[in-house]
């Protein structure tokens, strides 16, 4: 039996590899097919998405809310009444975990 020479490689690598596209978009179609048919899997993947980004958004408001109370404490922390209300809400937050 004859060796493949480099010639034939080259000319059949192409071809290879455009059969294993399809073979792998066919694959993938199964796949999804089989996901649409599992009414269990729709709900369950879907519950998870939500979590997280509930999650995801809780932890993110909860972050830039922090950053802007800390930036306008160290920016406005000399004016009168910006002064005033941030000592009002420290006071009442010692005192309300003060209190539990």
């Amino acid at each position: 039996m004859p060796k493949p020479t480099a010639k034939k490689d080259k000319k059949i690598a192409p071809r290879v590899a455009h059969v294993d596209f399809f073979v792998d978009k066919e694959r993938s179609f199964i796949k999804y097919v089989k996901y649409l048919s599992s009414p269990v899997q729709i709900m369950w993947r879907n519950f998870l998405v939500g979590a997280f980004q509930g999650i995801g958004f809780t932890l993110g408001t909860a972050l830039l809310l922090a950053l802007i109370g800390f930036i306008t404490t160290k920016v406005l922390g000399n004016v009168p009444f910006f002064s005033d209300f941030s000592d009002a809400i420290r006071i009442w937050l010692e005192n309300t975990l003060a209190s539990q």
